[in-house]
């Protein structure tokens, strides 16, 4: 695999970890209300889900070749969707605190 190729990777990876954070939080938005035994259902297929099209999108960038790595890349984009929106939030509140004052 050539440096061209393991770069696009880690940009999906990264990117691809952003949106399984937020997609995450919608998931969590939407099951909260149910019954328990449907949370872990819901729950459970989502997850098989966004494990298929993550290996579909890796299938279609790298001929799905998926290394170590591009599991790290996939997690750091967690955690920096999970610190960009916790801090987002925070300024947002301080906009809005600030306008009524």
């Amino acid at each position: 695999m050539n440096y061209k190729l393991q770069l696009i990777s880690f940009v999906v990876s990264f990117l691809f970890g952003i949106f399984f954070y937020f997609t995450s939080l919608l998931n969590y938005k939407i099951i909260k209300k149910h019954s328990i035994v449907l949370q872990y259902i819901i729950t459970f297929v989502y997850i098989l889900d966004i494990s298929l099209l993550y290996i579909l999108l890796m299938y279609k960038v790298n001929y799905g070749i998926i290394h170590i790595y591009f599991i790290g890349m996939l997690f750091l984009g967690f955690l920096f969707g999970w610190f960009y929106c916790k801090h987002f939030r925070k300024f947002c509140q301080i906009r809005k605190n600030k306008l009524k004052e």
